[in-house]
């Protein structure tokens, strides 16, 4: 695991968990407008750098990974918490071990267990790790599920980005394209919810409500104090990557007490 961090002589203190699928420089731009309120710490999960050379082994050791690297510079409270699909995950779990306080959580379209029997669970792992597969066999299939005008930062070229990030997922080994599609599916967490102050939201984009469902029916029954957030007009991880700024004053706003505008709404 790596760590990057952003403003480090800052007070408040923001933990940054990334999606699974995207390098960490994806989110360096958000990171450094929540930098200027924050310091900023963004994990990058083994097997997601292949400087590292590492395979990516679970959520919740990420997670332990996570809080021994805070705990050991001294960082015994979070301001803030932010995670993103598969980072959603991860915040759940560092509540969950109650071992560093947090005062505000953001759960972005993140995953829940399955709640079906474990042989469907590892077909479902299956069909995750052959679509990943095929996903990446090509920049056309990839704009399948990521149209080139909404993910593409530059336009013109967006073939050549696409192959950029094609070429980078394929860094990924056969384990860990596994154990992250099995263990962002089929984390541990604590029969009910462990008590605690934190203000929780999940936001969902309006465009992805349909591949949420399942994961945000599970987080509103398992946390009952949980807010929801419906975001106009996104996709899955569209305005965290792709509208940094946009993404960091919807985030400041609920993390720094600001009133929210109309634009968030509950459900």
């Amino acid at each position: 695991m790596l760590m990057h961090e952003y403003h480090p002589e800052g007070k408040r203190k923001l933990l940054f968990f990334p999606g699974s699928c995207e390098g960490w420089q994806e989110f360096e731009e958000a990171c450094t407008y929540l930098a200027r309120e924050f310091h900023v710490f963004q994990v990058t999960p083994d097997g997601h750098d292949p400087s590292e050379h590492t395979d990516f082994i679970s959520v919740e050791k990420t997670v332990q990974d996570t809080e021994a690297y805070l705990l050991a510079r001294g960082t015994d409270h979070l301001d803030a918490v932010y995670g993103m699909s598969f980072g959603g995950a991860m915040v759940m779990c560092f509540l969950c071990n109650r071992k560093i306080p947090v005062k505000k959580a953001v759960i972005d379209a993140g995953t829940a267990p399955y709640q079906m029997p474990k042989l469907l669970c590892y077909c479902a792992c299956i069909r995750d790790w052959l679509e990943f597969r095929i996903g990446i066999a090509s920049t056309d299939l990839m704009a399948l599920a990521f149209p080139y005008d909404r993910f593409a930062r530059d336009r013109e070229h967006a073939k050549e980005e696409y192959e950029e990030l094609r070429q980078y997922l394929k860094t990924y080994s056969d384990k860990t394209v596994w154990n992250i599609f099995w263990s962002a599916n089929n984390y541990k967490v604590p029969a009910v919810f462990p008590g605690m102050d934190t203000e929780i939201q999940f936001w969902v984009g309006d465009e992805e409500w349909g591949s949420r469902y399942r994961d945000l029916k599970w987080y509103r029954k398992y946390i009952p104090h949980l807010k929801v957030r419906v975001i106009p007009g996104m996709m899955h991880g569209e305005l965290v990557m792709m509208h940094p700024k946009k993404f960091a004053e919807r985030a400041l706003t609920f993390f720094l007490d600001e009133k929210e505008g109309k634009d968030v709404a509950d459900i």
